[in-house]
């Protein structure tokens, strides 16, 4: 009687969507633009209910519109009178339409979703997939689709590789390309080219290994490419070219997909030359051979090999390894396992389980603890992304729940080890929040049950307190606030001297201990070693968590390796052996016990010594894993990492500095005892270098994690530099390349400017430079290296800034000249570090002339010896010290002191703020103009730079001189550009009151590159203390855009500074640039020079003023309603 529903609904031409079903009432179908009609079929489920198709007329076909969606209704009527309307949306193409109904990959999925009128999509596939097939689907069948050269199989890139699909309607009238980016994970291994020349052309100058998504930078001559993923890390801040301190224009990156498929199809070997395989293969085919190559280690936790079996404690073994077994780590042998430990309830975790939860249950209080830590996971917030969270529900908050269960499980049953490591690695966690993530809890922002006992607070505090104090002896030692580190070490130490001599010695004592504790920040390890070591700070809790557990459970082989790794981190290195020889006892063949034991080996003070080649396997073993992690983790096309909640839980995780450090110390130990089907001291370099660079790039905070990973990638690039000193001496051209990035990459980092740091920096531009001693960019990188060490270095490096004149002049020279060949510059050879070369040259000449004289009668060649000329390869033996970054504190003693006084932007008084040594960041910018050639228009500088070393700089005239190299046929000319002009005022500044000259060269640089904000800010204080409104006119001379940036509001904040404070109230400029540093800092600071204009009654100027900074008329109604309010009117 009431049955309404359709038993049978069909369409022709076409079906539809979704298939038919009587309880489903909305249909969809899309039809050929030449279908002009549509029939219907229909049958009821009830044969006396009838149906009608609205708007037809009794016709069972009905007509439709081209390039329209047509509704058609179909009304159902029961016996009873009940209606149900059943609706097709059929969709005639136009024969105009020139889009698509889906796309189809046969790897990796789209993002967004596909969207017919969505152009532009991504797609991430994995590193193995070197090819993929696109399949589209047109509604037409006469729609012309085509797949890049119409083959829908795509040949991929390394990176990045631009799918087209052009769609061309029925009729020809329209096209429309849809584009696909599909991107290739990124195989952070080194890749050796079979091809030498290719490496050096294909190195990214901060991996140092191929480019990844290759770009570079607008402008740039000759083209500075980088990978795409650091770049933009680099210039997340810092808007300037890393390798020259060129600012960057507002659209500065050029995609370099031609390079990328160049790349891609070099000719490289297989990941696993080391252990064997000797297929060569495409670069772009990389991944995928090494995915299927029999020579591919396994992953396991256990080390593969021939076993055998201890006699005496029946532990399996690698055969190999019996000697070294049975003298270290035997637990028959070495049976004392007990710790100087004993567990108690500390008063930090009293205040967790004080907190209780109203839950007796262990396991319910594990598992509650355990979806807090899941919860916290989900919310940590993404690079690139601020987390803000509802109160209560941060990631802190969720940690700290966690740790409150497990605090309150503990008291119930304080003998399981299991808890115990459990709240560790909770606690350890909270450090990782802090320094990987960002996140912080403020104490007006803590959840009301968690205020008294939030994780890390207190230390917080007392780190915060140590760091007031500091700086109040650096402003009352002269030092300046935020100086740089070296001399905030200084004014410590003078301050501690100054209280031994007046007998205080209990203030002495404090003062050293702050000198001990900011020395620290200086080292490698940095705040994480001090952390590890303190008991009022998460990580040191942690510790003591570990012990509890290794105290309740000393045979387990993970507290050992947990409580170990902390100890290494502590610098306690002989306990850590000592607790991680016995991990390796108990389970032999375990991977992670076997690196750390290495990695502890390695780093005794002495080094591993006769235990080597035991360290080195060790390492190698963990090396080779993680390694294979993170190339497992690239071809799949998901997370294929560890499932695990918190960091600590998995220490093979990339972001695991320790784990770095180690590959670090394997390429050390691999240089001494190098071993059969290992990987090479490069290879463990270059992988380890690209490892740290992508973690650069995924870390959420700059803390001191990514500090870490600045120091690793440091210490690849020193190290791999020496490498290439020694083995491709004639390579002047890579080598100069080589030293050039090191030095960029030390100017980019957010590493504290120690003494270590810049001497680094030094050694390395002085390596540059006698590889290539007519490049004008070479000799200003060491100017730039020499001035910072004058600006941040102890009393003893005074002759530093005449050495930096000296280069910079040299650089200035040798403008216009060939970068390679020629003379040796005149002001280089004057240089004493350049001298000093010389002599040792001629001193170990000397020396095997003589060693070589009783042989003279057998025939000698006559030709150059190895203290050849210095500027054909790499230095002498006895030329330039090599290094790399010193992990020890810097030494104390007086610095040279901060750079002229006066108020930064941000009211700090440094020589890395303005007028230091670098105006903005701390660093001198090295780049180039743009807008000169090489062989002309030099400027007037050119004069004024060449004249003879100041008298304070006597040297006596070399004897004998370097002879004129030929210049190659070709030959590249060095480019007139403004850094060295730059660094030469700086140091001209440094200890002259005739700043003439200074002023000469900043007015050169602003003529040739007038977007450098600094040049103009350096000016100007050369000229406030004598005239003051001179300086106000050279701010005014910058090309401010219509809209300012921060940079610019500097600039337009000293300009109505200097006018207020000489009442200039009537000049123009003030109105103007008020207007200007308003708008982009806000009228809040303008708030005291509207007091002082106030009660001057320059009522005109702060109208037009007010109305300027809010955009709008001085007549609007607005303004003239807020003008009678402060009784303007």
């Amino acid at each position: 009687m009431d049955d309404c529903d359709l038993e049978k609904l069909s369409i022709k031409p076409g079906s539809l969507s979704p298939k038919f079903h009587r309880n489903t009432t909305e249909y969809n179908v899309t039809v050929a633009s030449d279908v002009d009609k549509l029939t219907i079929s229909c049958l009821t489920s009830d044969s006396n209910a009838c149906y009608q198709i609205l708007g037809s007329d009794g016709s069972k076909t009905l007509p439709l519109k081209e390039g329209d969606v047509n509704v058609i209704k179909i009304e159902v009527s029961a016996e009873d009178g009940t209606t149900k309307v059943y609706q097709i949306h059929a969709k005639r193409l136009s024969a105009k339409d020139a889009s698509l109904t889906a796309i189809q990959l046969s790897a990796g999925s789209l993002q967004p979703e596909f969207n017919s009128e969505i152009l532009e999509y991504t797609s991430v596939v994995p590193s193995c997939c070197s090819s993929i097939k696109v399949t589209p689907k047109a509604p037409d069948k006469k729609t012309g689709v085509k797949v890049c050269s119409g083959d829908p199989e795509v040949s991929l890139n390394v990176g990045d590789t631009a799918v087209d699909i052009e769609v061309t309607s029925a009729d020809g009238s329209n096209k429309q390309v849809y584009t696909i980016n599909v991107m290739r994970k990124w195989l952070s291994r080194s890749v050796s080219f079979t091809d030498p020349t290719l490496a050096m052309k294909y190195e990214c100058p901060i991996t140092l290994g191929p480019f990844y998504k290759p770009v570079s930078i607008k402008g740039s001559d000759p083209k500075h490419i980088f990978t795409e993923p650091l770049i933009d890390e680099m210039t997340r801040t810092s808007k300037q070219d890393p390798l020259d301190g060129t600012p960057l224009e507002t659209e500065w990156k050029n995609c370099e997909s031609g390079l990328d498929a160049e790349m891609s199809a070099a000719i490289v070997q297989c990941l696993y030359q080391y252990a064997g395989c000797q297929e060569k293969v495409k670069y772009g085919e990389l991944s995928a051979h090494a995915k299927e190559c029999s020579h591919r280690p396994k992953l396991d936790d256990d080390v593969a090999g021939e076993c055998d079996t201890c006699k005496d404690c029946s532990r399996k073994l690698l055969k190999s390894e019996g000697d070294w077994h049975k003298a270290s780590m035997c637990t028959s042998k070495f049976t004392n396992r007990e710790i100087k430990h004993s567990v108690k309830e500390h008063s930090w975790e009293k205040k967790f389980s004080g907190q209780g939860v109203g839950e007796t249950n262990i396991d319910k209080l594990v598992t509650e603890a355990k979806k807090h830590i899941k919860d916290y996971r989900d919310n940590l917030p993404k690079h690139g992304q601020a987390g803000r969270f509802q109160d209560g529900k941060s990631p802190l908050d969720l940690l700290n729940t966690a740790a409150i269960n497990i605090a309150c499980a503990i008291k119930k049953d304080a003998k399981k080890a299991e808890l115990h490591f459990q709240l560790g690695l909770i606690l350890e966690e909270h450090y990782y929040a802090q320094d990987m993530f960002g996140l912080k809890k403020d104490d007006a922002d803590l959840d009301d049950n968690f205020g008294g006992l939030t994780i890390g607070t207190g230390q917080s505090a007392k780190d915060s307190s140590k760091e007031d104090d500091i700086q109040a002896i650096c402003e009352q030692r002269g030092a300046g606030a935020n100086a740089p580190l070296s001399r905030q070490l200084q004014a410590i130490d003078e301050e501690y001297k100054y209280l031994l001599d007046q007998g205080q010695s209990g203030k002495a004592d404090y003062v050293q201990n702050l000198y001990i504790w900011k020395s620290k920040q200086a080292t490698q390890d940095g705040k994480a070693a001090q952390a590890a070591a303190d008991q009022e700070t998460p990580l040191g809790q942690a510790y003591l968590k570990y012990l509890d557990a290794l105290s309740l459970d000393q045979n387990n082989v993970l507290y050992n390796i947990h409580v170990g790794r902390l100890m290494l981190l502590q610098g306690n290195t002989d306990d850590a052996i000592e607790r991680l020889q016995l991990a390796v006892g108990l389970k032999p063949t375990f991977i992670l016990a076997r690196f750390y034991l290495g990695l502890a080996l390695a780093l005794q003070k002495d080094g591993a010594g006769s235990r080597s080649k035991e360290a080195a396997v060790y390492l190698h073993d963990g090396v080779q894993h993680v390694l294979q992690l993170g190339t497992a983790e690239a071809e799949n096309d998901k997370d294929s990492s560890k499932e695990f909640c918190l960091h600590a839980e998995d220490l093979w995780r990339q972001s695991n500095v320790q784990m770095l450090r180690g590959c670090v110390q394997l390429g050390g130990l691999l240089k001494k005892v190098p071993q059969d089907k290992y990987m090479t001291v490069q290879d463990v370099y270059h992988s380890v270098a690209l490892v740290a660079s992508k973690n650069l790039c995924s870390l959420v905070s700059r803390g001191d994690t990514y500090q870490s990973m600045e120091w690793v990638l440091l210490d690849c690039h020193a190290n791999l530099l020496e490498i290439l000193l020694e083995t491709q001496t004639s390579n002047t051209t890579w080598i100069a390349q080589r030293c050039q990035r090191l030095s960029a990459l030390i100017l980019s980092s957010t590493l504290p400017k120690s003494i270590e740091i810049l001497k680094l920096q030094e050694k390395t531009c002085e390596k540059g430079v006698i590889a290539q001693p007519w490049s004008s960019p070479a000799l200003c990188q060491l100017g730039t290296s020499q001035l910072a060490m004058y600006d941040n270095s102890p009393d003893g490096a005074k002759d530093s800034l005449q050495e930096a004149k000296l280069s910079f002049r040299a650089s200035i020279e040798q403008e216009g000249k060939p970068s390679i060949g020629g003379d040796i510059p005149e002001q280089l050879i004057k240089s004493s570090w350049w001298q000093d070369k010389l002599k040792k040259e001629k001193e170990k000449k000397a020396a095997e002339e003589k060693a070589k004289t009783p042989a003279a009668s057998k025939g000698q060649p006559t030709g150059r010896g190895r203290g050849g000329t210095p500027t054909r390869g790499g230095p002498a033996r006895g030329g330039t010290t090599r290094g790399t970054p010193t992990r020890g504190a810097p030494a104390r003693g007086a610095t040279r002191g901060t750079a002229r006084g006066g108020t930064a932007r941000g009211g700090s008084t440094a020589a890395a703020t303005r007028g230091g040594t670098a105006a903005r960041g701390g660093k001198v910018a090295i780049g180039a103009t743009k807008t000169t050639t090489a062989t002309g228009g030099k400027s007037t500088a050119k004069t004024a730079s060449t004249k003879s070393p100041e008298p304070g700089n006597k040297q006596e005239q070399p004897t004998d001189s370097k002879p004129c190299v030929p210049v190659p046929v070709n030959a590249p000319l060095n480019r007139i550009t403004y850094p060295a002009r730059l660094g030469l005022a700086r140091a001209l500044s440094r200890e002259t009151e005739d700043y003439k000259e200074s002023e000469m060269l900043y007015n050169d640089v602003i003529t040739m590159a007038p977007q450098i904000h600094d040049a103009y800010i350096e000016l100007a204080d050369l000229m406030i203390k004598s005239e003051p409104l001179k300086a106000v006119d050279v701010y005014a001379r910058y090309p401010f855009q219509e809209t300012s940036s921060f940079d610019d509001a500097y600039l337009h904040g000293e300009i109505v500074r200097l006018l207020m404070k000489h009442e200039q109230f009537d000049d123009p400029k003030l109105q103007k640039h008020m207007i200007a540093w308003g708008r982009v800092m806000g009228i809040g600071c303008l708030e005291k020079y509207v007091e002082i204009l106030d009660s001057k009654f320059k009522t005109e100027l702060l109208k037009n003023v007010y109305a300027g900074v809010n955009n709008k008329s001085v007549d609007d109604p607005d303004m003239q309603a807020f003008f009678k309010f402060k009784m303007w009117l």
